[in-house]
């Protein structure tokens, strides 16, 4: 009967938890392109830009000093119809040495901004992935490592 009874506790705490952990979610993502119908052969920016939430820091995507916090990067579903050109940039985030990571860091505060250049090879595509990147309240006192899925129509 025990037994019984902890099966059920740890389903109910699971599913109670769930909801939770989305409702603590500190930043969102939006993603678009710089052109909508792009030609083959032409060269698109990829746009990701994050509303972040007050006391909260979004590491960039450049290397960070290690040990320390992760940084931002995307995870693209490959295809035959475009290609990646470079890697993920961060725009205008700040730099500044952190004591509690012992090292320089590069982040962003209330809004994040990183570009992905993408080559078109054939028209009418579409662009699948998620970008994986690290919070940390301004005091580092708790991180939390998110990734939002996106997918993006292009004619």
């Amino acid at each position: 009967m025990m037994s019984c009874f902890l099966r059920i506790l740890l389903i109910v705490f699971c599913i109670g938890h769930t909801p939770l952990q989305a409702q603590n979610k500190r930043a969102k993502f939006s993603v678009s392109t710089t052109k909508k119908y792009p030609k083959k052969g032409e060269t698109i920016q990829l746009v990701l830009e994050a509303q972040i939430f007050p006391n909260w820091k979004l590491y960039a995507s450049e290397p960070q000093v290690v040990p320390g916090p992760k940084p931002a990067h995307l995870v693209i579903q490959p295809h035959a119809s475009f290609k990646l050109v470079g890697g993920l940039k961060s725009i205008n985030p700040h730099k500044e040495r952190d004591p509690y990571w012992k090292g320089q860091v590069v982040y962003f505060e209330k809004k994040a901004r990183f570009t992905q250049a993408i080559q078109i090879l054939e028209s009418n595509t579409q662009i699948t992935g998620k970008i994986i990147y690290q919070l940390c309240t301004t005091n580092n006192s708790s991180c939390v490592q998110y990734q939002d899925s996106f997918q993006v129509q292009l004619h």
